[in-house]
């Protein structure tokens, strides 16, 4: 299983350099046995390579970042894949905002109603930001997208960082738009229960067979 989360690992990394996401120091992990499997920060996610994913027990993580995801996994059991990221327009909104509301679809469905910011990156405050919500901002730092996938992170990723972009576009215009709570509620709910539910109980079974 092992092998075939790094594989998973190291593509994910390259799409993620390709959408232009991400920055010298960004991570990706992925839950598995005993602990997690987490790409190093000391390379940019071009240049990973298998040896570069460092297997981490739950009960001794290495660092600070080490220890957040840990703590994403433990306090989650809905969670099996972490991105931390930094997109440009979630960094930039991050640096002036609590929160900013879903204003497309697919932000409503797999993210949730609002993207809030959490107020530094510690795991307690990460926590309590992500609660009911599948990724989050860090003031004056970066993204934290999550998935019951590493695909699914990777959407929540692409998904946030659109959503930004196309908030800020209306609020430049004058006129942010939003999708009404009740209405993105709703579709997260239908997203986590009824479309996603069997595409990503497959992607995991897949890892696992």
């Amino acid at each position: 299983m092992k092998n075939k989360l790094k594989n998973q690992i190291l593509e994910f990394c390259k799409e993620m350099e390709e959408d232009k996401l991400v920055v010298l120091g960004d991570t990706m992990s992925v839950r598995c046995p005993g602990g997690m499997l987490i790409t190093s920060a000391l390379k940019p996610m071009a240049e990973i390579g298998e040896e570069d994913i460092l297997f981490v027990d739950k009960k001794e993580p290495k660092d600070e970042l080490s220890a957040l995801h840990l703590a994403i996994y433990g306090a989650r059991e809905d969670i099996n894949a972490i991105i931390m990221n930094h997109a440009p327009f979630c960094v930039g909104i991050a640096k002036g905002s609590k929160k900013f509301p879903a204003c497309l679809d697919d932000m409503a469905q797999i993210i949730g109603p609002t993207a809030k910011v959490s107020p530094s990156g510690s795991a307690s405050d990460v926590l309590k930001t992500l609660h009911g919500r599948n990724a989050c901002l860090i003031k004056n730092g970066g993204v934290i997208a999550t998935g019951r996938t590493l695909d699914e992170a990777h959407t929540g990723s692409l998904v946030l960082e659109k959503g930004a972009i196309a908030y800020v576009g209306s609020t430049v215009l004058g006129n942010p738009v939003k999708i009404s709570t009740f209405d993105a509620l709703l579709m997260r709910f239908i997203y986590k229960t009824k479309y996603s539910k069997k595409d990503q109980a497959d992607k995991q079974a897949e890892l696992e067979a």
